[in-house]
């Protein structure tokens, strides 16, 4: 049976290689990387000090919701869509907010700090502090409920809290909505506002964070990721309009093996490229967005896992990993990983992997270097692939 068709009719980012996504491909293509120290709060002691960050992006209250609204503001006005109310759903990935450092820090304070927690002293120190924990800042919800109500949207409004498979999981769910006749037209996408202290520190500790502040995805040198901040947004559509790419397939899947390190032998990863191959009818890509997060394990298994899922056809296809250039955005990571994508389907524009300069033998796929080539990309798979091993695999292709 023929599955409905979803069709992308708009896309939108704001990168810290560009305030759209326009920008943003022009600079990825070219090579350039946006990785350097974190300047927007004092990193001294922390595990790693660098990070994709947006300069001078100014907005108040939530972090998250200021970035996706410039995302899904550009996705929405290129989609041209005209849809009820009731017909169009809101997906997004996204983690929970973080109330202001300086309130958390001060709340560290209010008991003392010392070895004694004084009740007291907390009761009356952390009063004003507690108010500032608003609900609509730090809810994984918040965001989407807010881009609903800019929109008017009266369908569906999901939230997918899956750390690096979030904004993925959400551009699969919304597809899915679609095809079972939930909605019309969704927006759907992920945001990531991750160059923060509690990141910073959190990821620092397990040891996931490259001790030299370099993103370098299957290199021989890799030693953990950086993170970066960012949101994409994608208008997906039961209606093709004006559109060049159609999401075909659509897999998830989870490893269950470990909180933090994947299936060694890549089956959770497999299972998900599978269902999304066999969704789009397809055994075999021209181009593949690897999640290739640069830490040394995630990568090696990604690329065994593609190896198992393509054979030799892979060969014939290009690999690349978005995040040497812009960071691991986690929640958004996956959303632009599509856009880079649907980039490849639409312009023909296959993106490097930027401080990639010694492939790993552990790592033998066909990696673009370098800036970006040139190539008549029928069909593409995107991965994103998370802690506690949540898979989502996307494939896309050219409308025939």
């Amino acid at each position: 049976m023929t599955q409905p068709r979803v069709f992308v009719r708009g896309v939108g980012a704001i990168t810290a290689l560009g305030a759209n996504w326009p920008a943003s491909l022009e600079a990825l293509a070219a090579g350039r990387s946006a990785i350097g120290q974190v300047a927007g709060f004092d990193v001294t002691g922390f595990p790693s000090t660098a990070g994709a960050e947006i300069d001078g992006f100014t907005h108040t209250g939530d972090r998250r919701l200021a970035l996706a609204r410039v995302a899904a503001r550009e996705a929405w006005q290129g989609a041209g869509v005209d849809v009820a109310p009731e017909r169009l759903g809101i997906f997004l990935g996204a983690e929970s907010g973080r109330a202001p450092f300086a309130t958390l820090h001060g709340l560290t304070r209010g008991a003392g700090g010392g070895a004694r927690f004084d009740h007291a002293q907390f009761g009356v120190k952390a009063a004003a502090l507690v108010a500032e924990f608003d609900a609509s800042i730090i809810s994984p919800a918040a965001v989407a409920s807010a881009l609903a109500l800019d929109y008017g949207a009266h369908g569906p409004a999901v939230t997918i809290s899956l750390a690096c498979a979030s904004g993925a999981s959400a551009i699969a769910e919304a597809a899915r909505a679609i095809r079972l006749g939930v909605c019309d037209v969704a927006l759907c996408g992920g945001v990531g506002a991750d160059v923060d202290p509690m990141m910073l520190a959190g990821f620092g500790r397990v040891g996931a964070l490259s001790a030299r502040g370099v993103s370098c995805p299957f290199d021989v040198r890799r030693d953990g990721f950086v993170v970066g901040e960012g949101a994409a947004m994608v208008v997906l559509s039961r209606e093709r309009g004006t559109a060049t790419v159609e999401l075909a397939g659509e897999g998830r899947s989870l490893d269950a093996h470990h909180l933090t390190a994947p299936d060694p032998q890549g089956g959770g990863a497999m299972r998900a490229m599978h269902t999304a191959l066999a969704a789009a009818g397809l055994d075999a890509v021209d181009y593949v967005q690897a999640h290739g997060t640069s830490t040394p394990l995630n990568d090696a298994v990604e690329a065994l896992a593609l190896r198992r899922v393509l054979g030799a056809s892979l060969d014939a296809a290009h690999v690349s990993s978005v995040k040497g250039a812009l960071g691991h955005w986690i929640a958004g990571a996956g959303a632009l990983g599509f856009l880079c994508a649907h980039a490849a389907l639409e312009q023909g524009i296959v993106l490097p992997t930027a401080n990639l300069a010694q492939p790993d033998p552990a790592c033998a796929i066909p990696h673009v270097l370098g800036s970006a080539i040139r190539s008549n990309i029928n069909a593409a798979l995107v991965n994103a692939f998370a802690f506690g091993g949540a898979n989502c695999s996307l494939v896309a292709r050219r409308c025939a």
